[in-house]
This record gives structure tokens, C-alpha cells and sequence, in this order.
């Protein structure tokens, strides 16, 4: 059959672009003729280097040549959201492909026959307590709009986890179906037992202005009440971050904390897999997680996971069973308190850290595939028996 996968863009090479990737993988290994379409062009390249070798398509279209990550803005932002609508509506109007799937239903949770929701979605985040009074105005204003939109069709929404799920549901009342996403743990399997790591504690994130990275401002703090820790923050980065990095890495020294806080941008897959596979703990510090494919593989290399109580890590992953997989913290002092007690334990690190091993198995790829499959199977037997 032919099918269409919409992505606003893949040259942010975070979760949800592994995500548009494995279901384009996943066709194409079916054997369908899958077409990729975005709102910029997408740099190969790139998405080579950071995830390691990815399925092309079998044909590609975009609107804008230039990558609009590289300049992000809010101005930016808001060309992005609102040129992927209405390349949604074009492609569901010209009705070529048997098929349409959108995954970016964070943006746009309808305009396709499946909507693939990688995170919380723009109309829902005014539900969350600590939002910025200009992001709840946003939220509440966009959610406005999206309710016209949605009458273009109720649409079969999938999401990737159950706190996902729930926030969308409170927000929208629409029925959702949770495919947990493909994590490829290969490479990240069998990691040694740690001994003596680089690091100790590995933290990721995605260097990107659109994205954000207030969230790593806790970092610092964390750091400087676990002096004798070393942390690596280590994830992909363009030429449109340097100033954001530039400032994080003032308020690391403002914090006096130099000495153990190391960062590694514009890294590859592979550096980044032998940062995991060396450190002992992974810290999480995004709130409202929507799932967290990096917390799944940092616990198939053997680290002990400490994430906010809160979100996919804590609801999805961890189950909220604390010290069984891993631990969660409500404040900087209890996360710095968490990741001391694993350090200067080595029998209660190894004793978490074996069953986050194990724990991680759960959500090996194998099943993404298969579901996402028979779900496009279901919409096609619908939509054309």
C-alpha cells in the first residue's frame, strides 16, 4: 500500500524522530511504498550521526529547503506548527496515499487517519502546575483553535505512554491507544559491570533553542550538593545553540560546580552509548516526561535511573515502585540525596542496577513494530473495504 508519514521535522533528531523513523522502517521492511513528508528539509547527515544508520524513504517532500531548527525562534516555531497544519490538510485533501500518519501529534492530534503522540501535547501543557503564565496563555489559545481543526476528523490517535494518554484524554475526552515506542537496546545490552566509570552520572539532553533546557538548570545545583560526583551532559547540538549553551555553561560556573559537571555536545550515537554504558546513574531532570526512550536504554546498560516523580519514567518505566528499578525526586536536595545513596552503596547500586536490566527488556522494539503494523492494517480495512 501507499502510505504517507508526516513529521514537522526530523533535524531535531530527538525521540519523536526516532519514532517517524522506526515506523518508516517498519513499513518499508513490509514492503509499502512509504513517502516521507516534513516542513523542512531533512539532513540525513545528521540523523546519521546521531542515531546511527536510518531507513530512508521511498520518496521525500518538504516545503522549505533550509532547516528552520538551525533558526529557531518563536517566530520560527510558529511557521513550523502552522506550515505542518497546512501541509496536513493538503495531504489529507489529495487523498493519493491509502494512508496518512501523522507523527506529530503533540502538534496536531488529528488531519490523519493514524496520530502517532510523542509527547505532551502543546493544547494540554496549561494543565500542568509551574507553567510559565505566557506558555498557559499559548496552550489555552492553541487548544481554542485546535477544537476547529478537530472537526476535520476524530481520527485514530496512538500514544506512547499511559501518562501521555491520560493528559490527552483530561484534555481532549478522545479514546487513545498506547504503543509504547521502539527502543533499539543492542548496543546498550550486555554492558560490563561498573567499576570505575568516567562518569558517574549521565545526563541527556538535546541541545536545541526550541526544545529548551531550563530544565538542566537543576543540574548545577544537584552537582554541587554531590561534590565528589562527576557529571557528563552529553547530546546532539547545532550552530543555533551555542549561545544556549554558552549561558548554561555561565550558570555551571556561577555554581561553582566546573569541577564535576562536564559537557559534550554535538556528540555521535556511539559516544554517546559508551557515556551510558560507563556512568553508573542516568538523570532525568525534563518534568512531564512524556515517555523516556533515554531512561530505557541507560537501564539496559546497567545505570541506576533517578528521574522526577513525575511523567512517562516515573508512571511508564519505573511503575512508580521506588528503589526497585530505580529512584524519583520531588526536589533538588532529595535528587542529589538519591544519587549519593547509589554511589557510596555499591550493593544497593548493583542489586537496582540488575533489575532496570532487566526491567529494560520490557520495552526492547520487537513489539512497536508488530502493533504499529496491525494498526495501519485496521485503518486500511476500514477506510477501503
Amino acid at each position: 500500500m501507499k502510505v504517507t508519514v508526516a513529521h514537522i521535522s526530523l533535524n531535531s533528531a530527538g525521540g519523536g524522530e526516532r519514532v517517524c523513523l522506526a515506523i518508516v522502517q517498519a513499513l518499508r521492511k513490509e514492503g509499502h511504498d512509504v513517502r516521507l513528508a516534513t516542513v523542512d528539509k531533512t539532513d540525513w547527515d545528521r540523523l546519521n550521526r546521531v542515531f546511527g544508520k536510518v531507513s530512508l524513504p521511498s520518496k521525500e517532500f518538504y516545503i522549505f529547503k533550509t532547516s528552520l531548527v538551525e533558526a529557531a525562534s518563536e517566530l520560527g516555531n510558529a511557521l513550523l506548527v502552522t506550515s505542518y497544519l497546512l501541509e496536513l490538510m493538503f495531504l489529507r485533501s489529495r487523498g493519493k496515499s491509502e494512508i496518512l500518519i501523522s507523527t506529530c501529534g503533540e502538534k496536531v492530534n488529528s488531519i490523519a487517519d493514524i496520530v502517532y503522540v510523542n509527547g505532551t501535547p502543546l493544547r494540554c501543557v496549561s494543565r500542568f502546575s509551574g507553567m510559565p503564565p505566557t506558555r498557559v496563555c499559548l496552550s489555552r489559545l492553541y487548544h481554542a483553535a485546535l477544537k476547529v481543526v478537530d472537526k476535520v476528523g476524530g481520527d485514530n490517535i496512538v500514544t506512547n505512554s499511559k501518562f501521555t494518554a491520560q493528559t490527552l484524554k483530561e484534555c481532549t475526552g478522545s479514546r487513545i491507544t498506547i504503543i509504547n515506542p521502539l527502543v533499539s537496546l543492542d548496543a546498550f545490552a550486555g554492558a560490563p559491570e561498573k567499576q570505575n566509570g568516567t562518569n558517574d552520572v549521565v545526563v541527556y539532553s538535546t541541545f536545541l533553542p526550541e526544545h529548551g533546557i531550563d530544565h538542566l538548570q537543576s543540574v548545577p545545583r544537584i552537582a554541587s550538593e554531590t561534590p565528589n560526583a562527576s557529571f557528563l551532559i552529553i547530546g546532539p547540538a547545532t550552530e543555533a545553540a551555542k549561545g544556549t549553551i554558552s549561558r548554561f555553561e555561565k550558570t555551571v560556573a556561577k555554581m561553582h560546580a566546573e569541577n564535576n559537571i562536564h559537557i559534550q555536545t554535538r556528540s555521535s550515537r556511539e559516544e554517546y552509548v559508551e557515556a551510558v554504558r560507563n556512568a553508573k546513574v542516568f538523570l532525568r531532570t525534563l518534568p512531564h516526561e512524556p515517555f523516556g526512550m533515554s531512561v530505557v536504554e541507560a537501564m539496559a546498560a546497567g545505570c541506576v535511573p533517578v528521574v522526577p516523580r513525575d511523567g512517562g519514567p516515573w508512571f511508564d518505566i519505573l511503575e512508580e515502585k521506588e528503589g526497585v528499578y530505580g529512584f524519583s525526586y520531588d526536589s533538588i536536595s532529595e535528587a542529589a540525596e538519591k544519587i549519593r545513596m547509589v554511589l557510596e552503596n555499591d550493593e544497593l547500586r548493583t542489586e537496582v542496577s540488575a533489575r532496570a536490566r532487566r526491567r529494560a527488556m520490557d520495552f526492547d522494539g520487537s513489539s512497536f513494530e508488530s502493533k504499529m503494523l496491525s494498526a495501519v492494517k485496521q485503518v486500511y480495512s476500514r477506510k477501503f473495504q
